[in-house]
């Protein structure tokens, strides 16, 4: 039997996966509309000028899922398929996947298809995707994969930390003055996801006191030295590394990785944003 890890462009997932043998891997894109312009949320997207559309437009913005049709044309090319998707809180992706499951089902009753919310976003969605992978890997049940990456998602943790606000503002979930003194304060707030909805736990002023009070956390949270930690960034490349040298030096034997977010995690974490997820 072939089997399929389908993911959407929420994770992040652009330079691939290292499948196991008879395993293959699918992003379905997202879109993010900045004012008149539609961005499809693929490899290929030229980020900075999605980032540079998205720094220069006072319009309104705001992002799409996938169709059951996008959904349904790669759960069908695997005997076996096991969809993850960006937290059923924040988009449709989620309902998409579950309507193409049963369309997909009815024409091909033997094929066996699991749609897992992760409730979360980025480097979490590529953990429970490894993780996966690694399941298949030994040879356990379809069944048996699907509840192990269930289980496994339960253990994880995400963090974000953002300094811009100009997408909270626009789209009202922050008043327009609020965002305005919290950018001139140097204001960062620090947020997780609680049940799949994002939810602020901090604020700070300025990096250093961020990514210490975010570290505390983590800290808090599990022991790090056991754990793979990958940090999404959102043209913050020295803050993702900053952070990095923390963990290294605090936990010994924590795995790092660092990537750029894409357009829909960009549109999410805005400029200098990270993602945390471990």
């Amino acid at each position: 039997m072939n089997w399929k890890i389908a993911v959407d462009s929420s994770s992040d997932l652009h330079e691939g996966l290292a499948c196991a043998p008879n395993v293959s891997l699918s992003i379905v894109p997202l879109i993010v509309q900045v004012g008149d312009m539609s961005f499809v949320d693929e490899p290929d997207l030229d980020m900075n000028v999605f980032l540079n559309s998205m720094r220069s437009s006072s319009g309104p913005t705001g992002s799409s899922c996938p169709s059951p049709a996008a959904w349904s044309k790669v759960i069908e090319e695997a005997d076996y398929t096991i969809a993850l998707t960006i937290s059923s809180a924040l988009s449709g992706s989620y309902s998409a996947a579950m309507v193409a499951r049963d369309l997909v089902m009815d024409e091909f009753p033997n094929k066996k298809i699991a749609v897992i919310d992760t409730r979360s976003v980025s480097g979490q969605m590529i953990l429970v995707a490894q993780k996966i992978n690694e399941l298949i890997a030994q040879g356990l049940s379809f069944e048996e994969v699907v509840h192990g990456a269930e289980d496994y998602n339960k253990t994880l943790n995400i963090y974000f930390t953002l300094s811009s606000f100009d997408n909270l503002t626009k789209n009202g979930r922050m008043p327009k003055l609020a965002g305005v003194v919290a950018k001139k304060l140097g204001m960062r707030i620090i947020g997780t996801s609680d049940e799949g909805s994002l939810s602020v736990i901090h604020k700070c002023r300025g990096d250093r006191s961020t990514l210490m009070t975010l570290l505390k956390d983590m800290k808090e949270a599990c022991d790090l030295s056991k754990r793979h930690v990958i940090i999404s960034h959102c043209s913050n490349l020295k803050g993702a590394m900053t952070l990095q040298n923390l963990l290294e030096s605090e936990a010994p034997g924590v795995q790092v990785s660092i990537l750029p977010t894409h357009a829909l995690t960009s549109y999410y974490a805005e400029d200098q944003g990270l993602i945390i997820s471990f």
